[in-house]
């Protein structure tokens, strides 16, 4: 089994092309085509996050993805004499809303990237495509488990 990046390689810096796609779940968050040493700096001070799988797995990013997720399904999972305009409101409330995110790590987000919402957060491209590489990884990791090369 081949373990380069393939097509995801796009989405990081040409410095980065050379790796193989489990050795991008380690490479530093600036690794990413667009996010900057000061937009990795804010994540690191926000977040602890150093490394593309440590955006992918950050617990705030994953909160804010379940949040928006029920946000948008809440109609739909819900009796009728349950749903509230409340369910759908919460993903477009400011990210600081989320237990353990201050209003200064709120702020560093929408420095370094126009994160204003829940919602902003759960879809922030960057996190997608980290998300992505991280999964892309663990496939490859797992068909070789399964001796598939």
């Amino acid at each position: 089994m081949e373990d380069e990046p393939g097509f995801i390689v796009k989405f990081f810096d040409k410095a980065y092309e050379t790796l193989n796609i489990v050795e991008l779940t380690t490479a530093p968050v600036a690794a990413i085509s667009g996010v900057s040493e000061s937009d990795a700096e804010a994540l690191n001070t926000a977040f602890n996050i150093k490394t593309v799988g440590d955006l992918a797995t950050n617990k705030y990013v994953r909160i804010a993805q379940s949040i928006s997720c029920f946000s948008d399904c809440s109609g739909q999972i819900l009796d009728k004499g349950f749903e509230s305009d409340e369910f759908v409101e919460i993903a477009i409330k400011p990210v600081s809303a989320i237990s353990g995110v201050s209003e200064g790590d709120a702020t560093l987000l929408k420095q370094a990237f126009r994160i204003n919402t829940i919602k902003d957060l759960a879809e922030n491209k960057y996190v997608a495509i980290a998300q992505t590489t991280v999964s892309l990884a663990s496939l490859v990791q797992f068909l070789r488990t399964m001796g598939v090369s």
